[in-house]
């Protein structure tokens, strides 16, 4: 899968890690199929979401959409302390209403920092959906979904308040490589190829690979690759048969498909994943 991967599979409508190490980890570029949430308790450094970097302060927090490509970068011999929740997008698609889509929580911008009150509020409202997972008493799976819920409303107030604030990032990729993931993204069912790209970019198309792996840290073919499966899943999850969805995406063999959406995501289009992809993992 080159030089990022996809990590863990989420099989719960969300999941609540509370981490603490004495040196951050070391994490390559990767991305989920879920939405992430990240509350930095503490910890010094910095985060790259989708080409723009972002230096972090205990308080803050990262929302990230699914599909999302991101790495932290923390210092290595800093404590470092987050509560992270993944979220399914499917469950956010069920609980929203036309007036209050929660799957906007995770595009109105990369990171939120808040100001007292509003900071620890929203820290508590984390702390309280933990409690409530820890717990095993009647009712625990209905008071957790409240409160995440909760937790998610408030998000989406806090991003839309105009005192709200979004640190500026410092963009970690060129015009150039931001405007070719774009195309990528926009042209999935087209007969997109290196040669082409160069072309449609005006530039030598050794120069752009070097580039591209250089500012985003994995391959043009991989990231056109991983962008055409994920839309192809997220098409038959969406009951589109798996034939359709192969070649809408811009797959030319049904065959070469099958193997790596069964390489990437640990089964068939259509059938489960298996028993070897059934963590949700986060080192980060």
């Amino acid at each position: 899968m080159g030089d990022y991967e996809k990590r863990g599979y989420l099989l719960e409508n969300f999941r609540l890690f509370h981490l603490q190490t004495d040196r951050a980890p070391a994490v390559d570029f990767h991305f989920h199929e879920f939405c992430k949430l990240l509350f930095l308790v503490s910890g010094k450094g910095g985060y790259v979401v989708e080409g723009q970097r972002y230096q972090l302060q205990s308080g803050d927090i990262v929302c990230i959409d699914s599909r999302a490509v991101h790495r932290p970068e923390f210092e290595e011999n800093t404590a470092y302390e987050r509560i992270i929740l993944y979220v399914d997008p499917s469950f956010l698609q069920k609980e929203s209403t036309e007036a209050c889509c929660l799957l906007d929580c995770f595009n109105q911008g990369h990171v939120l920092r808040l100001k007292e009150p509003a900071r620890k509020k929203l820290f508590d409202m984390a702390a309280n959906l933990e409690k409530e997972l820890n717990k095993q008493e009647f009712g625990r799976d209905i008071a957790s979904n409240a409160a995440l819920l909760r937790l998610l409303v408030q998000i989406g107030r806090e991003q839309r308040r105009d005192n709200a604030l979004q640190p500026t990032p410092e963009m970690t990729q060129s015009k150039r490589t931001v405007e070719i993931m774009a195309y990528i993204d926009a042209h999935l069912a087209e007969d997109l190829n290196i040669d082409a790209l160069a072309e449609q970019f005006y530039v030598s198309k050794f120069h752009m690979m070097r580039q591209f792996r250089r500012e985003t840290g994995y391959s043009v073919y991989d990231y056109l690759s991983q962008r055409r499966l994920l839309q192809a899943r997220e098409l038959i999850q969406k009951g589109m048969r798996a034939t359709e969805a192969c070649y809408r995406c811009g797959f030319r063999s049904y065959s070469s498909f099958t193997r790596s959406f069964s390489k990437h995501f640990g089964s068939t289009p259509t059938g489960r994943i298996d028993s070897a992809h059934r963590r949700a993992e986060d080192y980060e």
